[in-house]
């Protein structure tokens, strides 16, 4: 996560999905957010395209009938720095009734996984929605700041309880997306013993791993019925 793109539509998606299934699945007591806060590059400069959320709203992109949370992302788009930031997302949940637990504020680098992972492994959460939001995604060999590599996502996986679920962002590269899904859905599955389940917008998608069968169910439904809410959302991935 980088705070050039602080409170942009991907935001707007992927914090009123966090929302959809706490409010589905009552059996989640709380959030636990991952930020993987990353270094600002400053070269180029950022499209405001991302951040316009009054076009988001009017062609109907995930998370646009959460006006709440759309008018709180704008003000919160005024924000560069991290930890006001973060606070202010926290702020959203805790209206919204949901119990929300930032870890891992430290900036990720890719030099520090072992020790920033560690950290959030001191208070590990039980019974919890997990969501790890890298820069880009995953990874299988390639440790730098913008990615999470699949052996952190195993050990995560692995103290992770049977109540809870793991949600993780990734941005597609250029490739086809529904072959590109297909082969991290494959890789997650060997890595964890778990089958992903998926939602995406064609731009990002989330990937889900729970243990228990059936949540896993109960969570199918609840990304299946939120992406109905939405024509540009899908759902797939049965590796």
């Amino acid at each position: 996560m980088n705070h050039r793109y602080f409170g942009d539509t991907r935001d707007l998606f992927k914090f009123d999905l966090v929302r959809h299934i706490m409010k589905s699945l009552p059996e989640l007591e709380g959030f636990t957010f991952v930020p993987m806060l990353t270094e600002t590059n400053n070269t180029g400069r950022k499209s405001q395209g991302p951040k316009d959320l009054d076009t988001a709203y009017r062609s109907g992109k995930a998370g646009s009938q959460n006006r709440e949370l759309k008018d709180h992302l704008q003000r919160l788009q005024e924000i560069s720095d991290d930890v006001e930031y973060l606070d202010g997302v926290g702020t959203y949940f805790s209206r919204e009734k949901i119990r929300i637990d930032i870890t891992g504020r430290q900036k990720f680098t890719g030099r520090n996984q072992d020790s920033y992972f560690r950290s959030i492994f001191e208070a590990f959460p039980g019974n919890s929605l997990i969501f790890l939001d890298p820069d880009t995604g995953i990874s299988d060999t390639r440790a730098d700041q913008k990615h999470v590599l699949l052996l952190d996502i195993k050990k995560i996986h692995d103290r992770m309880d049977m109540g809870s679920a793991l949600m993780i962002y990734q941005h597609f590269p250029r490739v086809n997306h529904e072959k590109y899904v297909r082969r991290l859905c494959t890789q997650l599955e060997e890595c964890t013993g778990s089958g992903p389940v998926t939602i995406t917008d064609n731009e990002i998608v989330f990937f889900l791993l729970v243990k228990n069968q059936k949540l896993e169910s109960r969570l199918r439904n609840a990304l299946e019925c939120y992406a109905d809410t939405y024509p540009g959302l899908g759902t797939y991935c049965d590796a």
